[in-house]
Parts: C-alpha cells; structure tokens; sequence
C-alpha cells in the first residue's frame, strides 16, 4: 500500500497508470481512505443464531413461561428461575448477544487515536443499507395500513418473524459491553444506538435500531498499534439485548473514527467519503439458522436394599470385586438375634441389647425422595408386647421395656473398598445417607447403652406402633433441598430393654423400610 500511495503523488501519467492498477484490484466504487487501511481477521460471533422469535429451551420453557421447577414470578424478590433458555444462551435468538473480533491496520499509538467505532447491520454487505429483518409492512408508511409490524406485536400475532433490534437502555460498560484492545479492557467508553438506513432503497425498512456508535468523548481514545485485536462484547441479560432477525444473512460494516462525534460518522451514501475513518470500509456477515431439536428420554430408576450386612465393611482380596453401589447383603434371611448370646440371645432387666441392620437408597428422581419405616414393637404369640420407646425418642433404661430405633454412624470401610473409593472417587463412595436428611426424633443412635453399672446411657430411640398401618417418615429430602440420591446408605440401631414382669416368652417383630422416590 505504501507503494501504491507513492505512485499515486508522481506525475499524472504515473497517476492515471495507478488508477488503472486500483481499479483492477478493488470493487467497482471509489477507493477510499479506508478501503486502504481495512480491518483484517473479522469475525462475529453470535451467542446464539437462532431467529429472534425464538427464546425457548427443548421443552418450550422460556424466562416469561419457566417450567414448574421456578419459584415465584420473574422480577419478583427471592425468583428462582426453572429450566429455560436464558438471555445469552444458544437456544434464545430473542436476546443475544455478540462478540467482535478485529485487527486494525493503523499505528494509532503514533497517528489518529480511536475515538469511535461503529457497526451497522445491513441485508447487504455493499450498496444502499436496509435492516435484517421480516416482519410485515415498511416502517416508511407511518401511520398506514402497511405500517412495520413491532417484533412485540409479531410475537403477539404469532409470526415466526422479527426484525433486527439492537435493545439496551442506559448501557455500562463492563455490564453490558465491553471493549478490549490487544486483551485489555478498555475504560470511559459509552455505547449509543440508532437507525440508519437508506430512504432510498427499494424496499420495505424496518425502522429498528441497526446502527451502533461504540465512542469516547474525554480524554485519549484507544490507541492500538498495527495488527492488535479488538474485542467488542455485547452482552445479553433479560433486559439488554440485541434480538436476531429472523431469517436470512446479514452483514456488519465495521468502521473505526478519529471523532467521537455523530455528525463525523454518521454512514454516508456509497460513494461518498468520509476523512474522519481511520480503518474500515468493511464487513462480517453470519446467517439466522433454526436450533437442531433433540429429545430422548431418561427413564426412572430406583435401587433400594435393605439387610444386616454391609458389603462395603467385607474385604475382597481384589478390591475390583467391590461393587460401585452395590446392594446391602442379606445373610440369613436378614434375620437379627437381640440379647445375650450366652443366654440363647435372651434379655435381662439390667442390661440393654442392641442389633444393627442397613438400607441403601440410589434414584435419578429429580424431586427426591422419602424412606417410611413400618411395624409393630415386639411381640410374642399370645399377645404380649414390649412397650415401645417413646416416639419422642428416650436413651435405653433397662429395667423398664422399650423397644425403639435410631440411626448410627457408618463403621469403617474395609481398606480394600477404600482402594477403590481412591481410584474413582466418582464411582465408589464412603458410606452416608447424604443428601437424605435424617429425622431428629431418630438421629441420635450412637452412643452408649446403660449395662446397669455405668449409669444411664447416652443413646436415644423412638418408636411409632402407629407405622404398622401407616408409614413413619425417617429420612427425607425434597422440596427446594432436592437432588438425585447416587447412593444413600443408613446404618440403623434397635435396641430392647425389659422389666421384671415381662411376660416370658418368644418376642419378634418384622421393621419394614418403605422408599418413595418423586420423580
């Protein structure tokens, strides 16, 4: 370009002879200032393509119909949005946003500083400029019949159409656009937006907002030196953004200005020029595609064991052998012996015994889940029961009958399924009943049992007969506090405790763990 800049000041033969050469190496219109300092490496890139009429996730969810998973209303204190297409993302072509990228030509360090860049959105890459767009009618009839459809009054009338609409009230920088030069943010720049298109072209217009002026009105504007990258950002929110048109291309002529003043880049007619560009004379272009819609389904699982033997306490000579949640053992038919093994597992009025058992619970319910206990306290064939604890919960008073259960912490893991717990611990878990909340009356199992010697015991139990004919709640996790159960393991506590004038006799019961998924 220096060369052909040179040829151009020599004589007017020299001079004819360049004009010859730029007119084989440019487009038929004039060459101007800025055709000969363009923007290299241009680039656009949209957070989302989709057409502007469009907002909505797979599920047809959007910020105005959120699904039932959103709390309240939006704009409302304390909302909390469902799933959706949010402003910003792929799926939401109503409110985009964009991201520029440029190399300037220029040394503004040594030259012109930048006070101003403009980008105006156009059908055309060259020529007279109409906005993207194509709702109905032209914004030139007002008022009239064929007066420019609103992209409101299009959504309204349920048009698949929207025209272009650059949509931020009282921009910020940093919030809701950001400049960078060369990776660094820029400061003290302010963001306009306009129509600007041509009368002239024969055609329909939008009358929307197609023309924006990035500038900087005090103090030094940006100063790049040839080939650094600009950034121009413009972020999307619920309230700021720039809604896509349509259908169709579109392009965006870039340009970069000495002058933050509006009457200096104002777009001119084709062949006009314009001493105020640094460089441009330019264009990115992208298109309006529909989003690919893709359904499958996940369909509802749920493992639930119940037994008296943990398999994550065993240990496997290959710790492979472990299983990644694997179901709760059950040997001997989950049957549990409570007393004095010495006495043919008899109990004594002053000492109290206890048993173990476990439950384990994995669901990809969403909405969480809920574990019953069912049953009746012990009992032996003519009718005799042992009282129950107090479903309020009480410690263990041998001495006086009481039959109740509580959760206990987990026992140690074997080392060989904490092998596998350290080689993938996305897989293999330490035993918890996270994330089921366990239900206070029921959650202070450990500790000691009074033996008639030590004094009373620091364990409690409770026991509800009513859950014989209707389930007792013991562990939960639902509402707002909800999540998927990968593998919620209890370890339970019974214990028994009897009087002097318990009736003898053979005393069973059967404890039934219930799990009621929400999906």
């Amino acid at each position: 370009m220096y060369t052909l800049k040179s040829i151009l000041k020599r004589g007017s033969l020299l001079g004819a002879a360049g004009a010859m050469l730029v007119a084989a190496i440019m487009p038929a219109s004039a060459a101007f200032a800025d055709a000969l300092n363009p923007l290299t490496e241009r680039s656009l890139l949209l957070s989302s393509s989709a057409p502007g009429y469009q907002d909505s996730d797979g599920s047809g969810n959007s910020y105005e119909n959120p699904n039932p998973a959103a709390l309240g209303n939006p704009g409302d204190p304390g909302y909390v949005p469902g799933t959706y297409a949010p402003a910003g993302s792929g799926a939401n072509g109503r409110k985009s946003g964009e991201t520029f990228t440029f190399r300037v030509s220029t040394d503004s360090s040594v030259t012109r500083d930048i006070k101003a860049f403009t980008l105006q959105y156009c059908t055309k890459a060259a020529g007279l400029c109409q906005a993207p767009g194509d709702n109905s009618g032209d914004a030139r009839t007002v008022p009239g019949p064929a007066d420019r459809k609103s992209n409101a009054d299009a959504l309204a009338d349920g048009d698949d159409t929207s025209d272009l609409k650059i949509d931020y009230t009282s921009p910020v920088l940093g919030v809701d656009f950001d400049i960078f030069v060369d990776g660094v943010a820029q400061t003290g720049w302010v963001m306009e937006t306009a129509n600007h298109e041509d009368d002239a072209f024969v055609g329909a217009l939008t009358g929307s907002e197609n023309f924006v002026t990035l500038k900087k009105t005090t103090g030094t504007g940006a100063t790049p030196v040839a080939n650094d990258q600009i950034k121009l950002v413009f972020y999307a929110s619920e309230t700021n953004y720039i809604t896509n048109p349509g259908s169709k291309e579109f392009f965006v002529k870039i340009n970069t200005y000495d002058s933050h003043l509006a009457t200096d880049h104002i777009p001119l007619s084709p062949a006009a020029t314009n001493d105020n560009i640094i460089d441009g004379g330019v264009t990115v272009a992208n298109v309006m595609t529909d989003s690919i819609h893709i359904t499958t389904k996940v369909l509802e699982t749920m493992s639930f064991s119940v037994g008296t033997e943990n398999p994550d306490t065993i240990v496997e000579a290959d710790p492979t052998d472990h299983g990644t949640c694997q179901a709760i053992n059950t040997p001997n038919g989950n049957r549990l012996q409570l007393g004095n093994e010495n006495a043919e597992f008899s109990l004594e009025t002053g000492q109290g015994y206890d048993v173990e058992s476990f439950w384990r619970l994995s669901s990809n319910s969403s909405g969480g889940a809920t574990v019953y206990y069912s049953g009746e306290t012990l009992a032996n064939t003519v009718g005799d029961v042992i009282a129950p604890s107090s479903a309020a919960g009480e410690v263990s008073q041998p001495g006086k009958e009481q039959f109740g259960l509580a959760f206990m912490a987990h026992d140690a893991v074997s080392a060989s399924f904490q092998t596998q717990i350290t080689a993938e611990p996305l897989r293999y878990h330490t035993p918890s009943i996270a994330p089921l909340n366990k239900e206070a009356v029921y959650d202070d199992g450990d500790g000691t049992l009074d033996d008639g010697d030590a004094g009373a015991g620091t364990a409690r139990f409770a026991f509800d007969r009513a859950s014989l004919l209707t389930p007792v709640a013991i562990a939960t996790n639902t509402g707002v506090d909800s999540q998927v159960l990968t593998c919620a393991t209890a370890q339970m506590r019974y214990v028994a405790n009897i009087a002097a004038d318990t009736p003898a006799g053979v005393y069973t019961t059967k404890i039934n763990y219930l799990a009621a998924p929400q999906y």
